[in-house]
């Protein structure tokens, strides 16, 4: 109970000295309500699949980490945690580099455009934060919301290998060596079967003219 209070205090000194602006105030009041209220309740809403966004409860963190009320998408499921990506506002005065497929696709940027034109979930630009990717639990889900980004497309498939370049470039440099030896072994299979295959088709048009001398010899 000491610690308790000594962390109330704490707080309420941190308020007074106007160390928090009123929205970040209200934001983080939010999230202690909904953490105390969602911290044991159950999960029944339907299944969360990848590709999916909804609007989260991140908690309190961090600079630089994502904190409160935000939209993220979903990379992943395991059971009631997922493996998120936060979305936010894009700001052009803030954000100078971003990576974008079409407009910016050399930019190293962790920060990936989703323009308010080519996604019906949001009403303006935003941003997905590559290099924050959160595992979090089911229950931090205040809502769906529409639209979704999904696995099988070439927007998706971009956005995963993205982070694996982030968070795993030698694990992601080896995949890609492996799969090139792989198309490489499997065009050298193709040829060597294509030989083969030459190769029977010369021995069976020998043997039919051994066949037909051996007639021919015997007549």
């Amino acid at each position: 109970m000491n610690v308790y209070l000594q962390a109330q205090n704490r707080t309420n000194e941190a308020i007074l000295s106007a160390q928090f602006s009123p929205d970040e105030l209200q934001r983080f009041s939010k999230s202690d309500i909904r953490w105390v209220d969602g911290r044991r309740k159950n999960f029944t809403q339907k299944g969360v699949k990848k590709g999916e966004v909804y609007q989260f409860e991140f908690g309190k963190n961090y600079i630089p980490e994502m904190s409160y009320e935000h939209r993220g998408l979903v990379l992943g499921v395991k059971q009631r945690l997922l493996y998120v990506l936060p979305i936010f506002t894009y700001d052009s005065g803030k954000h100078k580099e971003v990576y974008h497929p079409v407009d910016f696709p050399s930019s190293r940027s962790d920060l990936f455009l989703l323009k308010s034109s080519e996604y019906a979930f949001i009403t303006h630009d935003s941003v997905l934060k590559l290099n924050d990717l959160r595992t979090v639990s089911i229950n931090r889900i205040l809502y769906q919301q529409n639209g979704r980004i999904a696995p099988n497309s070439d927007t998706f498939r971009i956005i995963e290998t993205l982070v694996l370049k982030k968070y795993f470039p030698s694990f992601l440099y080896d995949n890609e060596k492996c799969t090139m030896q792989r198309d490489e072994l499997s065009e050298e299979l193709a040829e060597y079967q294509s030989k083969l295959k030459c190769l029977e088709s010369e021995n069976q048009q020998l043997q039919d003219q051994i066949l037909s001398l051996e007639s021919h010899i015997s007549t």
